[in-house]
């Protein structure tokens, strides 16, 4: 028995050692020989097919393994001819593609018998497709090779191209539309047209011999031969003939194949690639363009023909069918020219209990309920004189035994035995039918799992409700942790719990609703202040806890409400709805709001924002502004703030506090922070050169702080534009500080000192905005303080503590926000040395700033 230590037979040894020779050789001489030798290792696959007993036709297996041999040795004689005498011409040919060459003629002769088959109808759609594919394989490469008039036309070459592409078209077609042995076929024919294929772009590579890719060519042709020659070996030797009989004549596949696909693709992709690059068509490529559409277009024009012919004789069978066929369920009954039943099927008395007496001789409408019988009579005569009329008929029909049942009559022409005279009627029971639409009809109102009213249920109630009401919708969070962590089998307990609380909750006239997992709705005529009260109490039952399983789970819920009005449909006023609870759900649990047009206007310029902000990053369509810092003493620039701003097509200006907030929502942070940064430094490094004492302060979020890439980003900027490090001052907002208490895994005063400690210095902007105490600021590693303007119009003794505070603590102070002369006394008089502010210069861009920096150079040149 052989195990995982059993010894390679002799024939695995010898197999070996010939690949590895193989390969050896192939390494050992020139590309060009290597492609011809190459093509010699498929005479290996012929052998195996002529020593071999196939399951299908012998002389399948001897013309396909002649035409390898006759592959191979041509392959063996091109490679040597390479070797030895690469510089042989025969009628100017290099003897190295003369060989393939003429080996292509009889590799085709042998082919083609290989893959015809006797039993199939071949006709103009055949002859059109083989032109089509031989078009298609010669355009490509012909417009490679020849396209520029510039480029030598070799003989070789083009007597290649056009013979081996119609013999591998011709081959690919046969093997098509073949019925018979078309199991062995599917892997015949692609092998021998493959072979085809790979032994014209061997005659190419040897023939253009001093081009680059001639080498590539040539190796990548001896390759798909070997491979051509593996699938002829499996479809000749492998596969069994078909034992079926012959389909009948039309029925053939082929009409669907898509057999011109690729070789079409591949032709217009080369035609694009042609044009893009500013190439011209020559005139053959041109003819053989045409060729192949004229080709195409006649072949889908017979083909169209035939489906229509084919089409239009069903249709008169299946008509005559179903004219002449009544053993069927349905009734079919056969009226005079007057309209009366002149014959009734027998299923007339097994599904309606009527018999001949009953029905012969009557008017059809006579049959049918008071009411509908005009209807009747005049689509049943409408019907026999030809006009164009309803396809069908809802009719209540009178059964043997006295009951009204819902029918469906259609009518489909004339009794062939009198055409003219007669009108043929199918009656159909669809009283079951009626009644489970109506079923589906009340299922598809409600929601499967809580058996509230869904959306469509919702809209139907809406629709039937007067004006006056609210529509609240109500967001539940927390039940996807209550499936991941207690399974969903305990989440969907959880909502039919919320789903009955929601009930219980509601006065009668009230439509609860489930709109999605996690979303509920109810339809209430309460007053705006009732409303709100319901919803109020609605989020506050739906957020107890909940018991079941001995287990006690939580949930969260917001509440967003909208007026129902006249102008407005149910959709509407739920999408009003759903927008004030977008905006709520921005805030604490439990939260409710009404929808207003100014939300609807901010929530829809969010929406726009995040639509276009990564366009706009990735276009370089953001701009920085500058506004400089200035010493309040001798009114110099001492320092720039950079504040980044975008200019939205419609929206117009975005300010840098909306545009960084919503750029971390959006994970834009780093890319912005990255451009910023750098647009920002190349200037300042400039500006230095006119005030060497200048600083520049960039604005961050918390988030970015924490980010390695900006850490490392802002020591690369240092040392790209040769700029000190205390040069450049990073500002963290004071709103930002509470933000960065809730998230714990940001560790702002170690992400600050870090910066410090690489020479950089740190600033809070807008201190007194938010709700930060001036005890926050001794643990907090920062430089430089920016008080908000807010705090200037408070008392005295507030700018007076924080200044001085700041101060002892080792900070510069700022004022920020100065925009009147008052301001400015104000912050003087408080002992501010800088200040920034629209009175002392507005946000400018970069071409603004320099100019400043530069009449107040001047003016201290002057001065001195």
């Amino acid at each position: 028995m052989a195990g995982p230590l059993a010894r390679p037979t002799d024939r695995q040894v010898a197999w070996s050692a010939a690949a590895v020779c193989v390969v050896a050789v192939l390494a050992a001489v020139p590309p060009q020989a290597a492609a011809g030798l190459l093509t010699a290792c498929s005479a290996g696959v012929a052998v195996l097919m002529l020593r071999a007993r196939p399951s299908g036709p012998r002389i399948r297996v001897l013309a396909l393994a002649g035409g390898i041999l006759v592959t191979a040795l041509a392959g063996a004689a091109s490679g040597l001819a390479a070797l030895l005498a690469p510089g042989v011409l025969v009628d100017g040919v290099p003897l190295p593609a003369e060989i393939p060459l003429v080996a292509l003629f009889f590799a085709a002769g042998m082919y083609l018998p290989a893959v015809l088959r006797p039993h199939q109808k071949r006709g103009l759609r055949a002859g059109l497709d083989t032109l089509a594919l031989a078009a298609c394989l010669i355009f490509p490469p012909w417009l490679l090779l020849f396209g520029a008039e510039q480029t030598e036309r070799r003989g070789a070459t083009v007597t290649a191209l056009i013979f081996g592409g119609g013999a591998a078209a011709a081959v690919a077609v046969t093997g098509v539309y073949a019925v018979r042995h078309r199991a062995a076929l599917q892997w015949c024919t692609p092998g021998a047209s493959l072979s085809l294929v790979a032994l014209t772009a061997l005659v190419i590579a040897m023939d253009f011999h001093d081009e680059p890719n001639a080498k590539i060519a040539g190796l990548a042709a001896g390759a798909a031969i070997n491979a051509a020659a593996l699938l002829m070996w499996h479809g000749s030797v492998r596969i069994a003939p078909d034992a079926r009989p012959l389909p009948p004549a039309g029925s053939e596949p082929s009409a669907g194949f898509p057999l011109l696909a690729l070789p079409m693709i591949t032709a217009a992709l080369v035609t694009v690639h042609r044009l893009l690059t500013g190439g011209r068509m020559d005139t053959v490529s041109i003819v053989l363009g045409l060729t192949a559409i004229t080709a195409v277009a006649g072949r889908e024009w017979l083909s169209a023909i035939a489906l229509r012919r084919h089409a239009d004789h069903l249709t008169v069978q299946g008509n005559r069918l179903r004219n002449l066929v009544f053993g069927s369920a349905d009734v079919a009954m056969i009226l005079d020219a007057d309209l009366a039943v002149r014959w009734q099927s027998p299923a007339a008395a097994r599904q309606f209990g009527l018999s001949d007496q009953d029905v012969l001789g009557k008017a059809a409408s006579a049959l049918v309920h008071p009411v509908q019988a005009d209807a009747v009579h005049a689509y049943l005569a409408g019907r026999i004189a030809g006009r164009d009329t309803e396809a069908s008929l809802t009719v209540r029909l009178r059964d043997g035994f006295g009951r009204w049942r819902e029918t469906e009559w259609t009518t489909d022409g004339a009794d062939p035995a009198e055409p003219g005279r007669t009108l043929v009627v199918h009656v159909r029971d669809v009283s079951n039918q009626r009644d489970l639409e109506r079923a589906l009809r009340q299922a598809t109102h409600l929601d499967p799992q809580t058996s509230l009213a869904n959306r469509e249920g919702l809209c139907r109630a809406g629709e039937l409700a007067p004006d006056a009401g609210a529509m609240i919708v109500i967001e539940l969070g927390g039940l996807t942790a209550i499936a991941d962590v207690r399974g969903a089998e305990q989440a969907q307990v959880v909502v039919l719990e919320a789903a009955r609380r929601l009930r219980t909750g509601l006065a009668g006239a009230d439509v609860p609703a489930r709109l999605g997992e996690t979303r509920f709705a109810v339809l209430t005529h309460c007053g705006a202040v009732r409303a709100h009260l319901l919803a109020s109490q609605l989020v506050t039952a739906l957020t107890a806890p909940y018991e079941a399983a001995g287990t006690v789970s939580h949930l969260s819920a917001w509440a967003g409400l909208a007026d129902l009005s006249p102008e407005a449909g149910v959709d509407e006023v739920i999408r009003r709805a759903v927008l004030a609870l977008r905006a709520v759900r921005q805030g604490p649990p439990g939260a409710v709001e009404w929808y207003d047009e100014q939300l609807e206007e901010r929530l829809l310029r969010r929406s726009t924002l995040e639509q276009d902000l990564p366009g706009a990053v990735a276009r370089r369509e953001l701009d920085l502004a500058y506004q400089p810092i200035v010493d309040l003493a001798s009114g110099d620039p001492v320092g720039v703030a950079a504040l980044p701003s975008w200019r939205h097509p419609t929206l117009g200006a975005v300010p840098a506090g909306e545009l960084l907030a919503l750029a971390e929502d959006l994970a834009l942070l780093g890319p912005i922070g990255h451009w910023a940064l750098h647009a920002s430094c190349r200037l300042l490094a400039g500006w230095r050169r006119q005030r060497e004492d200048l600083w520049l302060a960039l604005t961050v979020r918390p988030r970015t702080l924490a980010d390695p890439a900006f850490q490392a980003g802002l020591q690369a900027a240092l040392d790209l534009y040769q700029i000190p490090p205390a040069a450049l001052v990073v500002e963290i907002k004071e709103q930002d500080l509470s933000y960065v208490r809730e998230e714990h895994e940001l560790d702002l005063p170690a992400h600050l000192g870090r910066l410090r400690a690489q020479g950089l210095r740190t600033a809070v902007d807008s201190f007194g905005a938010g709700p930060t105490s001036l005890s926050r600021l001794r643990i907090l590693p920062i430089d430089l303080l920016k008080i908000d303007r807010d705090v200037f119009g408070q008392a005295g003794a507030v700018l007076d503590v924080t200044v001085t505070l700041g101060r002892r603590l080792g900070m510069e102070v700022i004022a920020h926000g100065l925009e009147t002369a008052d301001d400015l006394d104000t912050v003087r008089g408080a002992g501010c040395r800088l200040g920034q502010g629209d009175l002392l210069g507005r946000p400018m861009p970069a071409e603004r700033l320099e100019a400043l920096l530069e009449s107040h150079r001047d003016a201290r040149h002057r001065d001195g």
